[in-house]
């Protein structure tokens, strides 16, 4: 049938299931940060996910590595507080482990299961009220506050009233259905599908690009969707013989539409089983799929309409801002169906064919000096016209290529601890969001252990 039909739902009463203070809509570790953040400074807090487990695209979604908390030199530590202390969580009981990254230096892959049960533990210390398998549906809006959150679970439809909220839902769940301004890259980033695999630590000991160019000669026969598309073979902390598998890069996919997003993860299941099938006719039948991540893996959707939009020249040059809130050193790094262009803060850029080979060049002359880091501001967290309302995580605005190397996670978790403080100090001092004290907020936020601010 052309064009969509409607059915209309009588109106109806939706019962209070909770009021407090703050109110966050997303529980990926961004969330779970700002939650937290607010929480130790004497904030009631709610926290909405949908997911039955914390860490968003850290544990759900089993993107299992955080990049490097120093400076591009590798001299300074410029990332600290939760992200810093869940590390550290993770540390002692043998959860994570530090790596090289082959393009972007060192990192840290951890067990995405075992962060998820951090994540717990630091909802219940802070008293978060959590809700679970939830749903941002709607929203309640006077004028240019947010009054309520309108969410769905097994209970459901129900409200959650705040005197603040904060939309660390990556899609813009609360932002777009209270009437905010928002918007998408014509390009998005593309998705993965992440899976735990048994058998393969063996196979790839050398390397995935080993393991990879000794079954791709097979691809076009399981269909794979392009001969070049390489999957990602990472290493997972834990005693059983495991590989976390990323699948293939899938252009094209808008994550915020249910359909496409149900179609990615079925597609992403195919593409493992075929990924499977393929070592197991020509290198080894012992092999087997062990889990499958909760969710998919999403590097983008949407972005806020905020009072600054973070730019790629902004991001090269390390330009400082006033209200810095996050700094990062991981390279501008813009995914497409053509390859992966990778610039650093040194000046150096390498082009990822869609074949894994890689070339280098520069995009800029080399320099005695260069940044050692670049700053994500505050502005960037304040959607237009709000003033009770603030955004952290994948929501952040930022051009396309900015937001290429802002996007990964150590970077986005200081986005919301950010609003997680902003929010506590907006209602201590009684003012919008937009107008709070930014010498106030850098202080509070080095206090809780992020440097340098």
């Amino acid at each position: 049938m052309d064009g969509q039909s409607f059915i209309r739902e009588p109106a109806r009463d939706v019962p209070v299931a909770h009021e407090c203070d703050l109110c966050v809509i997303g529980g990926g570790c961004t969330g779970v940060f700002a939650a937290v953040r607010a929480a130790r400074l004497g904030l009631a807090v709610a926290l909405v996910e949908q997911n039955i487990i914390l860490g968003g695209m850290a544990s759900a979604a089993q993107v299992n590595e955080w990049h490097s908390l120093h400076d591009a030199a590798g001299k300074l530590q410029v990332i600290g507080g939760l992200t810093a202390e869940t590390l550290d969580r993770l540390r002692r009981r043998g959860a994570v482990r530090d790596h090289a990254h082959r393009h972007c230096g060192p990192c840290f892959l951890f067990n995405s299961a075992e962060l998820a049960l951090e994540l717990d533990a630091l909802i219940r210390a802070n008293q978060i009220r959590l809700f679970l398998k939830a749903i941002c549906a709607g929203a309640v809006r006077a004028g240019n506050r947010v009054e309520a959150a309108i969410i769905e679970d097994k209970s459901g439809r129900r409200a959650i009233r705040a005197r603040l909220f904060i939309d660390a839902s990556g899609d813009g769940d609360l932002l777009r259905r209270a009437g905010f301004r928002a918007w998408q890259n014509e390009v998005l980033q593309p998705v993965n599908y992440q899976m735990l695999a048994a058998g393969l630590d063996r196979l790839s000991a050398t390397s995935e690009r080993n393991l990879w160019e000794r079954i791709r000669h097979r691809a076009p026969d399981f269909a794979w969707p392009t001969a070049n598309a390489n999957p990602w073979i990472n290493l997972y902390p834990a005693p059983a013989d495991l590989r976390n598998v990323y699948g293939p890069r899938l252009n094209g996919v808008d994550a915020s539409d249910a359909d496409q997003l149900t179609a990615a993860v079925i597609e992403g299941r195919r593409c493992h089983r075929a990924l499977l099938d393929m070592i197991r006719e020509e290198l080894s039948p012992e092999v087997a799929a062990v889990a499958f991540a909760h969710a998919l893996g999403i590097r983008e959707s949407w972005h806020a309409a905020c009072r600054h939009r973070l730019t790629v020249a902004e991001v090269l040059h390390g330009v400082p801002f006033p209200d810095t809130i996050a700094r990062g050193t991981y390279p501008v790094d813009v995914h497409s169906p053509e390859g992966t262009i990778l610039r650093h803060l040194d000046g150096r850029e390498e082009v990822l064919g869609k074949d894994g080979r890689m070339t280098g060049r520069r995009w800029r002359a080399e320099s005695a000096e260069n940044p050692p880091f670049y700053q994500i501001p505050y502005r960037s967290l304040v959607p237009e016209e709000a003033e009770n309302l603030l955004v952290a995580g994948r929501l952040l605005d930022a051009d396309r290529e900015a937001y290429g190397a802002a996007r990964v996670m150590v970077n986005l978790n200081q986005t919301g601890e950010a609003a997680g403080t902003a929010a506590w100090l907006a209602l201590d001092s009684g003012r919008p969001v937009s107008q709070i004290d930014m010498g106030k907020l850098r202080a509070a936020l080095a206090a809780g252990g992020s440097p340098g601010l």
